[in-house]
């Protein structure tokens, strides 16, 4: 095949692979969101409910598990925690709630509280 043909042809191939509605072709920088995954448990039966971050929802985190790969909340989460040093500090509950971010619902963060502990904060974006 002359090369002058190939440009044409190269064109109609994607074309064609774009009307079969094929998953465009990622990189795994364009997937990779923020956050550490957490240590998961053994193996979850071969379950591949995902191949890159980009295949879970909101800020989860494509994380193996074994020969698995589960969509679970990062354990550093999106923004910083609130400051303590404005003014009178927060008083916080007086023991440890969480060890790291993946323990804290939505989008909080395991931060330290006014008390010398560590409770879920609102993070600061």
């Amino acid at each position: 095949m002359p090369a002058s043909r190939l440009g044409p042809l190269a064109a109609a191939l994607l074309l064609g692979l774009l009307l079969l509605g094929l998953p465009p072709v990622r990189s795994d920088t364009e997937t990779q969101k923020p956050g550490v995954c957490p240590e998961l448990q053994g193996d979850l039966n071969g379950m591949e409910e995902c191949v890159s971050d980009g295949d879970c929802a909101e800020n989860l985190k494509c994380c193996r598990a074994g020969c698995s790969a589960v969509c679970v909340m990062p354990n550093e989460k999106p923004g910083s925690c609130p400051r303590l040093d404005k003014g009178i500090p927060p008083l916080g509950i007086c023991e440890d709630q969480c060890q790291m971010d993946s323990h804290c619902p939505g989008q909080m963060k395991c931060c330290r509280n006014g008390c010398g502990h560590v409770s879920c904060a609102t993070p600061s974006f």
